[in-house]
């Protein structure tokens, strides 16, 4: 879908708007502008959001909301290409906004922004934002990135500035956005997080839709923000959203059924057979996400500290035979080749997935000294090559690719002992006993979802993020510790020009797969169902970002 501009024709009340603006003065909240709206739209998911303020968002279902509530400086939209909401224009260093080699950054905002209540959105609630995220007091739940900013001017009211403490190129993923600070002024950092009208069901919004009722634990009901502007979209026209949760996916899939929403999401691939048996006007979306399954190697092993070791173990894994029997593809397309698959504006079509191979796999393991025993067994010096993998419970589709594995690396030798761990204990912190943060396990088997802005493999392979008791919370299970790799993911960090960037991931990239510190399996899916009666709804590849247009949404 192509997103259009919403060109106004309500000249008088520019001119009004032009007027608030420059006054010193209190002034009246101009009347909106009026949109045709029509008709309700009902979407869902089996969980209740924890937080639907960005300062406090955290899971996917708390985005699906937040993504109706709020406006963005600018957004990633399906293709992962940046586009302007509240800001006239990209700030980029080719139009001038990038300044003084990236330590400057203009954010230059609309004239006509407003919030839900009518009041003006000026510089100074974005400078509001980031004081408020970096405040320690009000438990931000993402502060890295935006820590890059040095310090916030404002020169005009429609003019931020950006005093960035050295070039870093992720910075259009952390520009901050707008915080009402004539509604919070009153309250103290510290007690944003615990006030519902602000963290849960918050009163005053600057999204295409508002709040109109409130149902802790059930369901959001929303209606248009007259006020809403944007750049790059255009809307709202529905008269009502509904949010619903559900507490199971039984309960879930028997509402769709029963087409008591319009829209529903959140879904796992293994979740497919419940969705079986549709009404005919409600279609089942599957759509390629930028996700991936991948088996992690833990690189403190001794015994997998052996390149010629992990790749043996790549070499005998038929990724092709998971994809067919046990996702039931009818071909290999879901492949995965590297860690950061299409439509990843980094994504390398030079690095080819290795092949099946099991002789050469026994070849190699044989090289690093494990020769066969009577038993069928590898062994050296008189230790049996036996491994963990560890991987999530309740997955049934996860649980076959893991036996999958079990069997072919027992073809070649390798006994795989397989455990399974819940979702709080497989992904706990270092502190809490987590399975992946301690390294606890030999291989590990789970998924990542993958944003537009390739700067997240820092937290995932740069050697300073492994978990340690001081750092619990740090993400590069696998224990990769390679100066290469380090090297191109600070380059790539460092550095503003894209098509630079590009080049050092790509470094990145081939050295990863080259040494093979990660076994990509094959890529994920978007899964959602979508009435007929509803047009617009555009799926995102990034899957937590799946309501990017929802003021393009329509009934009918």
């Amino acid at each position: 879908m192509v997103r259009t501009r919403w060109a106004r024709q309500a000249i008088p009340l520019l001119v009004v708007w032009l007027a608030v603006a420059c006054s010193t003065t209190p002034a009246m909240p101009p009347s909106p502008p009026h949109r045709p709206t029509s008709g309700t739209i009902t979407f869902a998911d089996r969980a209740f959001p924890d937080a639907v303020n960005p300062l406090f968002s955290a899971s996917a279902v708390d985005l699906e909301i937040s993504a109706a509530l709020w406006s963005a400086p600018v957004y990633y939209d399906n293709r992962f290409h940046i586009q302007p909401d509240q800001l006239t224009e990209v700030p980029l260093p080719g139009n001038g906004d990038v300044k003084d080699g990236g330590t400057t950054i203009i954010m230059r905002l609309r004239h006509d922004l407003r919030w839900s209540d009518g009041q003006p959105i000026l510089a100074s609630d974005f400078q509001y934002w980031w004081h408020l995220d970096q405040d320690p007091n009000t438990g931000a739940i993402t502060t890295s990135g935006y820590d890059q900013i040095a310090s916030i001017d404002t020169p005009d009211k429609f003019t931020v500035i950006l005093h960035m403490k050295r070039p870093y190129g992720p910075y259009l993923s952390y520009l901050p956005y707008a915080a009402p600070q004539h509604a919070w002024g009153k309250l103290k950092d510290i007690d944003l997080q615990n006030t519902t009208s602000v963290y849960l069901a918050p009163t005053v919004t600057d999204g295409p839709y508002m709040l109109a009722h409130f149902e802790n634990g059930k369901s959001y009901t929303l209606k248009p923000n007259p006020y809403y502007t944007s750049t790059t979209f255009s809307g709202p026209f529905i008269s009502q959203l509904i949010y619903r949760s559900y507490n199971d996916l039984t309960a879930l899939t028997m509402a769709v059924k029963q087409q008591q929403v319009d829209i529903s999401e959140g879904y796992m691939e293994d979740d497919l057979s419940s969705l079986a048996h549709l009404p005919p006007d409600m279609q089942l979306r599957e759509t390629p996400a930028a996700a991936y399954e991948h088996l992690d190697f833990n690189l403190a092993h001794p015994i997998l500290q052996d390149v010629r070791v992990r790749r043996a173990i790549q070499m005998a894994i038929n990724r092709c035979a998971i994809i067919e029997q046990v996702l039931r593809m009818p071909d290999c397309a879901r492949l995965a080749d590297q860690v950061e698959p299409p439509p990843s504006l980094v994504y390398d079509p030079h690095i080819a997935a290795a092949p099946f191979d099991p002789p050469m796999a026994r070849q190699l393991l044989a090289q690093a000294g494990w020769l066969r025993g009577q038993d069928g067994l590898l062994y050296r010096h008189g230790q049996a090559f036996t491994l963990r993998l560890v991987t999530t419970a309740a997955n049934p589709l996860r649980a076959a690719a893991a036996r999958r594995i079990q069997q072919d690396l027992l073809a070649v030798g390798i006994s795989i002992q397989i455990l399974y761990y819940p979702l709080n204990t497989f992904f706990g912190l270092y502190n809490q006993g987590g399975i992946l943060a301690t390294g606890a396990y030999d291989l590990a088997m789970f998924g990542y979802q993958n944003s537009p802005e390739p700067d997240d493999e820092y937290a995932v392979f740069h050697s300073s993020q492994i978990p340690t008791a001081d750092q619990p919370g740090l993400g590069n299970y696998g224990r990769v510790n390679d100066p290469l790799i380090d090297q191109a993911l600070q380059q790539g960090r460092n550095t503003l020009d894209f098509a630079d960037r590009v080049k050092f991931y790509h470094q990145f990239l081939e050295r990863l797969a080259d040494q093979v510190y990660i076994i990509p399996l094959y890529t994920g899916l978007n899964i959602m169902t979508i009435s007929d009666t509803v047009r617009n709804v555009v799926p995102n590849p990034n899957v937590v970002a799946n309501n990017w247009n929802i003021s393009q949404w329509r009934k009918g």
